[in-house]
């Protein structure tokens, strides 16, 4: 054996030395999030750091069922996550020829005010603020600080022209590399449509990039007209009252219209819990059945499932429990359908 192929034989020995070392410790390294952290939104963020050709393969699972399937390219690998509400025990298994190398496991509280069992996080968990951490790894990659781009004011034309992709805008946010996930969504609010980020977000925040305003101040200075609308009347709903537009909406996306954090009849009874049976209407008097809240067609609006925002208007009105029509009367509202005139 010569001598260059005896030296050859002794590194690879040595390699796999460090390899199973290694994997004894860890071979992967999570670099964000770290664990026990605490998220309001779906999309996570996970950025891992692996010796190149340590693993051929990762796999992503959680507690929810939810996997995800990774080749390695790089020693650094970065990918979106998808969360469920409440917690979510994130493993990462690495794997070389089919043989497991290494494991991790993250914890990931997904808070939401939609549900009372998860708008508290456990004990020990706390939210980590990305952009205001230590991210020297991923600024070899990424540009992590606004750019006088993100500055400016919004130009969809720009945007249009400057994008590489065939229906897809990709503008020059500095903000896209990491967040484009949200656009695999159905439905995208406009400013994060156009990557105009900084509309709701502030650069020079501490935390960077927090909202520093409650849902409603940073909605109402688009949406002006529900603002004037809503505060006008006598009856206004709980979370808009209370400036928390985004116990309902997402601000980012959705697959649900009006980016709805779920479909309209179930994001309602997630709080109106009682009102499920659909017993609330007519079922303390003369029908033991009550009346249905879904699953039939609207009487009224042409095209759309009978829904709870069928009789209510989910944000304010000037009528009684927050009715959609000109009614003081559960019986004036019932003629609405089930009279001769069929008008809003």
């Amino acid at each position: 054996m010569s001598v260059k192929t005896a030296i050859a034989c002794l590194l690879s020995i040595i390699a796999g030395i460090i390899l199973r070392t290694d994997a004894a410790g860890n071979i992967i390294t999570v670099y964000y999030p770290p664990d026990k952290t605490v998220m309001e939104f779906g999309l996570l963020n996970i950025s891992l750091g692996m010796p190149i050709h340590a693993a051929d393969f990762i796999e992503v699972k959680s507690n929810h069922g939810l996997r995800q399937k990774i080749v390695p390219g790089s020693e650094n690998i970065c990918f979106t996550f998808t969360l469920e509400p409440g917690m979510n025990n994130i493993e990462i298994i690495a794997s070389k020829e089919g043989q497991v190398v290494d494991t991790s496991v993250i914890g990931v509280f997904r808070r939401s005010d939609l549900i009372s069992a998860y708008r508290k996080p456990p004990p020990g968990y706390v939210k980590s603020a990305f952009h205001s951490g230590d991210n020297e790894k991923c600024e070899q990659c990424h540009t992590l600080k606004p750019s006088e781009n993100d500055r400016m004011p919004l130009n969809l034309a720009q945007i249009k022209r400057d994008s590489k992709d065939s229906g897809q805008l990709k503008p020059g946010s500095t903000c896209y590399s990491c967040h484009k996930g949200i656009m695999k969504y159905t439905y995208v609010h406009g400013p994060a449509s156009v990557w105009s980020c900084l509309s709701c977000h502030d650069a020079d925040a501490i935390p960077t990039y927090k909202v520093k305003v409650t849902d409603t101040e940073v909605c109402f200075s688009c949406h002006t007209e529900q603002k004037s609308s809503w505060y006008s009347k006598k009856f206004i709903h709980g979370p808009v009252n209370m400036g928390k537009c985004a116990i309902c909406h997402n601000p980012h996306a959705s697959d649900y219209p009006f980016h709805l954090n779920k479909p309209s009849w179930d994001l309602c009874i997630t709080c109106h819990y009682e009102k499920r049976t659909g017993l609330h209407v007519l079922g303390d008097t003369f029908s033991s059945k009550g009346h249905p809240t879904r699953g039939k067609p609207d009487p009224v609006r042409k095209g759309k499932e009978l829904n709870c925002a069928s009789c209510h208007d989910p944000h304010a009105s000037d009528f009684p429990h927050l009715w959609q029509f000109d009614v003081e009367s559960l019986l004036e509202l019932c003629k609405k359908c089930h009279g001769d005139k069929k008008v809003r």
